[in-house]
């Protein structure tokens, strides 16, 4: 008896229709019981025959206040109609805000989409929800072909909607039910991204595998799922946290050697490889500028790379702060870090000369947090030749201190004043924004690399004194972006200042020079790769041919003028 009577309490304090049905019960109740009594009482105090009709006339008029029909004089029914009114007043004007506004709210307030507007065909399908999702959508809002977010979750979805209102398409379904992969219009997709944990994503691809041939590319915290995945239908399977690893790590080392994920386009591009690609020679190398160096103390012009190699520095960053197209009368000095771009032997060349120091010189680097990207930014800086010293509160069979990263002690004892470099890789965006406040203190000179995790934390790292921030979920939603849009364009990089740097094949055989293409797009013509010929800067009466490859910078807006131009 007990257990039923637990039961009905949660339904009714858990059931917004039950509490609704509940309220008009009473209510009809209510009015009920003043009819019966008043149908009793007229006739005996006012002297005058009434009907049932008439008496719920009057009960209905009186509890609204709208005024009754009927006259009456006699104190009895005086109190009673007053009675009435003030339990009329307490159940429209109290009760109906308190029990009846939400759930009529919740009624007309209208839910996430459960289908679209029409059939979607070549379009991108992102599952899941977070600031992944979000800069994935931004990655490929370059691409026409429509994007559409699947989420489970009902307030999220409807977060999504709003947020994407002008960018994606948001559905809303259970993962497990085949219902929602048919209104996602799975069977017609080019890509499925997976941006839920590990188990839910194994469970998702094998429900879906069977009915659509897209390419499916799966989000991991941890790349030890990779193999799982991939057996369970996953093409690729992709880390954010490693590639923001390499990538602080790259912000470090004088020659970086190539990408460990080769497969995703654009990357080969960042980086000097001992083999020649003669279609794919130019490259854009970040170099940071060393104390000791040649360069610096020298102005851009000073150094005339272009005079003296064929390279150019499109963009720079110096103490913090990202410079694009920098004056040539700006002052290289040891936070400076330098964009060269040209041939992959003429930078090569340059960097040993006017940029290279003894390796003694360098010094080592002191990486705080030794986990997935702590451990990708070791590897990649060991295989350039930087002795590393890693700051973690456990214990690992590489150069550690153990201990923690927001102590002065455990800094000092890994010869953190002597260090050139200082990674900041935890997994806690305020515990990062300490670190980087504590090495910056403790040495001025040093180059600070750090990781964030939530958008809000970047300005407060560059604030905290880091020279340059990496945040994590845009890194993954560019790396995936890469892939999704390489039938479109070849993604090289993308800038903190809302530029991209890109590769787009020219089609078509319209002839058009540099200048009337970059006057009709807005981006900046960095080179060209044709049939015979390799220009870097080219002059704005250059002729862009079919077939040419030709490297750009330029925002979204700009780049899709661009892509559309050829």
């Amino acid at each position: 008896m007990r257990s039923r009577q637990n039961v009905i309490w949660r339904i009714i304090h858990t059931s917004a229709k039950m509490r609704v049905l509940i309220y008009f019960v009473l209510f009809a109740l209510l009015i009920t019981i003043f009819t019966v009594i008043f149908h009793g009482l007229y006739p005996a105090f006012e002297g005058k025959t009434v009907d049932w009709a008439q008496s719920l006339l009057f009960v209905i008029q009186t509890i609204t206040t709208t005024g009754s029909l009927l006259a009456y004089h006699s104190d009895t029914i005086i109190i009673l109609s007053t009675i009435m009114m003030l339990a009329g007043v307490i159940m429209i004007f109290m009760v109906i805000p308190l029990i009846l506004t939400p759930y009529l709210v919740a009624v007309l307030r209208s839910g996430p989409a459960r289908r679209t507007p029409h059939p979607l065909y070549h379009h991108t399908v992102i599952v899941g929800n977070g600031e992944l999702s979000r800069a994935l959508v931004e990655s490929l809002s370059l691409s026409e072909k429509e994007v559409l977010i699947v989420e489970e979750d009902e307030k999220a979805a409807r977060d999504l909607a709003l947020r994407h209102l002008r960018r994606a398409f948001v559905l809303w379904g259970e993962y497990d039910d085949p219902q929602t992969w048919e209104q996602a219009w799975i069977k017609n997709a080019d890509f499925v991204i997976l941006c839920e944990n590990e188990r839910t994503t194994a469970s998702i691809i094998l429900g879906i595998r069977g009915i659509t041939s897209a390419r499916i590319i799966s989000i991991v915290d941890k790349l030890s799922f990779d193999r799982y995945l991939r057996y369970a239908g996953a093409e690729y399977v992709l880390s954010p946290k490693q590639v923001t690893g390499r990538i602080l790590a790259r912000h470090a080392v004088l020659n970086p050697v190539g990408d460990t994920a080769p497969a995703i386009p654009g990357l080969d591009r960042l980086s000097i490889n001992g083999e020649e690609y003669p279609e794919k020679n130019l490259r854009l190398i970040h170099i940071p500028v060393m104390p000791d160096s040649k360069a610096t103390g020298k102005q851009l012009s000073g150094l005339d790379l272009y005079g003296q190699y064929g390279i150019i520095v499109p963009f720079i960053w110096k103490a913090g702060r990202f410079i694009s197209q920098p004056d040539p009368s700006e002052l290289i000095d040891a936070t400076t870090s330098l964009f060269l771009f040209g041939r992959a032997d003429a930078i090569r060349r340059a960097v040993h000369e006017e940029l290279e120091v003894n390796r003694e010189q360098i010094g080592h680097a002191v990486i705080a947090g030794f986990g997935d990207v702590g451990s990708a930014a070791y590897t990649e800086m060991i295989a350039s030749g930087i002795a590393c010293v890693v700051v973690d509160a456990k214990k690992y069979e590489v150069n550690e201190v153990v201990g923690n990263a927001e102590s002065e002690e455990i800094l000092n004892e890994a010869r953190i004043g002597e260090a050139r470099f200082c990674i900041v890789a935890l997994n806690d965006d305020d515990v990062n924004i300490f670190t980087t406040l504590m090495a910056r203190n403790l040495n001025p000179g040093i180059r600070i690399l750090a990781r964030a995790n939530d958008p809000a934390a970047v300005e407060k790292l560059y604030r905290a004194g880091a020279d340059y921030v990496a945040l994590l979920p845009r890194i993954g939603g560019q790396t995936v972006g890469r892939i999704v849009l390489a039938g479109t364009i070849t993604i090289i990089i993308d800038l903190p200042d809302g530029e991209i740097v890109a590769l787009k094949q020219v089609t078509g055989h319209a002839s058009l020079t540099v200048r009337i293409a970059e006057a009709k797009t807005g981006v900046r013509v960095l080179g060209i790769e044709g049939p015979g010929r390799i220009t870097v800067s080219p002059p704005g009466t250059e002729v862009l041919r079919e077939g040419d490859a030709v490297i750009v910078a330029g925002n979204t807006e700009q780049l899709k003028k661009f892509i559309r131009l050829f």
